[in-house]
């Protein structure tokens, strides 16, 4: 993986996160990313970010509309 993606500098304008919060963003951003990439491009960035927060208990699943399933 690239450096980007453990990168704990700060972005102008931006607040710094504690420990905690720096961890907690850096594991959602890998596993976003991994599952990005297990899904050969299927998945958005977007649909990405969502799974991993799912999968680490931050975010609950929402389901498709029915219209969306036909």
């Amino acid at each position: 993986m690239t450096d980007w993606l453990t990168s704990k500098r700060n972005r102008r304008g931006r607040p710094s996160l504690t420990a905690e919060q720096q961890a907690l963003a850096d594991e959602l951003q890998m596993r976003a990313h991994a599952l990005r990439i297990a899904s050969d491009g299927e998945l958005s960035v977007a649909e990405a970010v969502h799974l991993a927060a799912v999968q680490l208990g931050l975010e609950a699943p929402h389901s498709e509309p029915e219209e969306a399933l036909d």
